[in-house]
Order: C-alpha cells, then sequence, then structure tokens
C-alpha cells in the first residue's frame, strides 16, 4: 500500500472513531482537520507525515465566558508506523482525548443534563436555564 493510500485509509478511520457529529475541513496545505462531538471533544489534524489529536478543555478568560481551547494530547508519525500499532494508537488517543473533555462536564441543578463547561452560567446551573429563570431586582 502506497501513502496516498495509507493517508485516505487514515482520514477514513479518523472520521469513524471520533464522536458525532465530525466535522471535516481541509486546509491550504493539504492537511485535514477533524472535530468531533457537539459541543466539541476531541480534533484531530492529519499532515502529510503527522497525525496530532487533542482534547477540548474549558479554559476561563478574565471578563469572558468559559472558552475552548485544544490542548495537545499526543502526535504519531503516521508513515513510520506500521498500520495495526497506528490505528491502535490512534484510537487510543482518540479515546483519551474525549474520556479528558467529557470529564469536565458538569450537571446542572435545575435540568439535570450533563453539560459543558463552557455551557454553565455557574458551577451549578447552566446557561439555558439561568437565561428560563426570572430574577428579581433588589
Amino acid at each position: 500500500m502506497d501513502d496516498s493510500e495509507r493517508f485516505e485509509q487514515l482520514i477514513a478511520f479518523v472520521g469513524a472513531q471520533l464522536p458525532k457529529p465530525v466535522e471535516e475541513q481541509q486546509t491550504d496545505d493539504g492537511s485535514f482537520i477533524f472535530i468531533g462531538g457537539e459541543p466539541a471533544e476531541v480534533i484531530v489534524q492529519i499532515t502529510e507525515s503527522t497525525v496530532l489529536v487533542a482534547a477540548f478543555i474549558g479554559v476561563e478568560r478574565p471578563a469572558e465566558t468559559h472558552r475552548t481551547e485544544p490542548q495537545p494530547v499526543g502526535e504519531l508519525h503516521w508513515r513510520l508506523l506500521p498500520e495495526t500499532p497506528l490505528m491502535n494508537a490512534l484510537s487510543a488517543m482518540i479515546k483519551g482525548a474525549r474520556e479528558s473533555r467529557l470529564s469536565t462536564y458538569r450537571v446542572c441543578l435545575e435540568c439535570e443534563e450533563k453539560k459543558a463547561p463552557e455551557l454553565m452560567h455557574t458551577d451549578d446551573v447552566c446557561q439555558e436555564c439561568w437565561d428560563a429563570t426570572p430574577r428579581t431586582v433588589h
């Protein structure tokens, strides 16, 4: 199997491994970026020689609400690895990135749904429930 076939196989494998929905973009340099999950959980970038896996992590900024930024989990040089070890390592990195992201989710005390941190207004109440609750002005 030549490198172009392996590249196509890698793209298909990543698309199948990520949580749904999967957004796929091709960049100007020919690499592919995949974002899996809603809200985003895992991002994978495949270049002509590497595959990078990152988890989305909630970050607080002063005077801003929560945001997410990708935090690298690992990078593989896919051309150097045999197919089975490559797919096993990639699958484990995607799973680990997703578990890392999901471990930051919190349960809203109002709707009792598990939500990503950037969707929370406070530690205990999601933005949707916060907006739906009438407030009295003192």
